[in-house]
């Protein structure tokens, strides 16, 4: 089951803007299903369903502090038709909390072997490859050719996660036909890009940077072959996604590989890398598609006066209340208080934002003004503590030289890697809340707690 997982949680359509959105997509019933499986078929798993006691404490402080902050918050406001409603609000709370207990504990009662965690690992490289050539790529073409526009669309029709009220992204039968833009199954297209981002392309990194094969677990030079292809593939895809994240995430990329490249590989990385920027620059000057997506998106973009205020609007909101938050999903009536009136002078900004609500633009901004630092202080915390963990385990398979070890050190590589693209374009906007974060963030707390263990009891 566990080379499922990723796969599922890429379906995250949701079947309805009234149900709380935390269960108005199918991955988090599925997980359970896996979760209720797995313990029938194997009951003793029960007892690794342990509660670590600080942990639970500041998931029961947190929840509170939302509950309370949300009821305040729907209080307060003068547009309750802008926020997600008290109960629907709520409930949704409640829902996030449990399906976050969930996925970890699912994680933990699958990945108990390295038999497991590398069935987990393959079934993600495998479902990147499908999900590459089944999707990603029709879509690149269908940017530039009405060709494959019947199967992008049928695609997008079944399985696209839509904004509500948004139709004007949709009305050539999907986004990637109306818009020109790749985003796979996500609702828009930089949210695609920081789904590649952080959950596929570390794995595709630290893979190239060891030389190691994930399907033959071992360090095999021949096969960095086919890591560098899907790297390849999922550039290709970021810069047709036509989106400055997009653009970010391959240059965060390359500048990883230049710094962890070994000497060798590093100048011939540098040097393959200046042959594309010239080649880039020579299409910018004489292809003007190339060059009207490049001003469009990185060097003249524009448009960008709701993301500068809604992210002021967001961290004002927070020094108003930086110990507990507004509550998730109340930040907008905030972000109309406190949004500089100078970026407020924009067709979507009146038309859009003024009817619907002002949606969060800076992922960090909304978790500090909807949590506080009751909420993201622990969860820091907690982050560091395993990082800090994860450092000395990879020192100590470091001093083993123990081959059958290299892939938690892999493993521990990419987990950094994710996290620095999350932490990065957390800055911007993406649909954070999705189960797929939950599935590898969890995955790698998981990995490097097994690890932990094993090196241990080998001790």
């Amino acid at each position: 089951m566990a080379q499922w997982l990723v796969l599922i949680g890429l379906f995250i359509k949701s079947y309805g803007s009234s149900i709380p959105v935390t269960l108005a997509s199918i991955p988090i019933y599925l997980y359970f299903i896996f979760l209720c499986r797995k313990v029938w078929q194997q009951p003793e798993k029960l007892d690794a369903i342990t509660f670590d006691p600080k942990v639970t404490l500041w998931a029961f402080i947190i929840l509170i502090d939302q509950l309370i902050m949300i009821g305040v918050s729907y209080a307060t406001t003068d547009h309750p038709d802008f926020t997600r409603g008290i109960m629907n609000s709520s409930v949704n709370t409640v829902a996030y909390f449990g399906s976050a207990f969930l996925i970890y504990y699912l994680l933990v009662v699958l990945l108990d072997s390295q038999e497991q965690i590398l069935k987990f690992v393959q079934g993600t490289i495998k479902t990147f490859v499908g999900f590459t050539i089944l999707v990603l790529l029709p879509q690149v073409i269908a940017t530039v050719s009405p060709i494959l526009n019947g199967w992008v669309n049928l695609v997008g029709k079944l399985f696209e996660s839509k904004h509500f009220g948004r139709d004007d992204f949709y009305s050539m039968g999907s986004y990637t036909t109306t818009l020109h833009r790749v985003n796979g199954f996500s609702s828009e297209a930089s949210f695609l890009a920081v789904l590649l981002a952080v959950v596929f392309i570390p794995l595709i990194l630290a893979a190239i940077r060891y030389n190691f094969s994930y399907f033959k677990n071992r360090v095999e030079r021949t096969t960095t072959k086919f890591y560098w292809v899907l790297l390849v593939a999922s550039f290709l895809v970021l810069f047709f996604a036509k989106t400055t994240t997009g653009i970010l995430v391959i240059i965060f990329a390359g500048l990883i590989l230049l710094v962890r490249l070994e000497s060798k590989r590093r100048k011939q990385l540098f040097l393959f890398a200046l042959l594309a920027c010239c080649f880039v620059g020579l299409l910018y000057l004489t292809v003007p598609y190339i060059q009207n997506l490049l001003d469009s998106f990185l060097f003249k973009k524009q448009g960008t006066s709701n993301r500068l205020g809604g992210t002021i609007g967001l961290l004002l909101t927070f020094l108003h209340y930086p110990i507990t938050g507004v509550g998730d999903g109340f930040t907008s009536f905030y972000n109309f208080k406190f949004v500089p009136l100078s970026t407020t002078h924009n067709w979507e900004y009146q038309a859009i934002f003024q009817q619907s609500g002002y949606p969060i633009q800076s992922i960090w901004g909304g978790w500090l003004a909807g949590y506080g630092l009751i909420g993201i202080g622990p969860i820091l915390i907690f982050i560091y503590h395993k990082c800090k963990q994860a450092v000395t385990l990879y020192q100590k398979i470091d001093l083993r030289h123990d081959t059958q070890l290299t892939l938690y050190q892999v493993l521990i590589e990419s987990f950094f890697y994710s996290l620095i693209m999350l932490f990065i374009l957390a800055l911007f906007t993406f649909s954070w809340s999705d189960s797929i974060y939950l599935v590898i963030f969890f995955f790698y707390i998981v990995m490097i707690k097994f690890v932990g263990s094993q090196l241990q009891n080998e001790h």
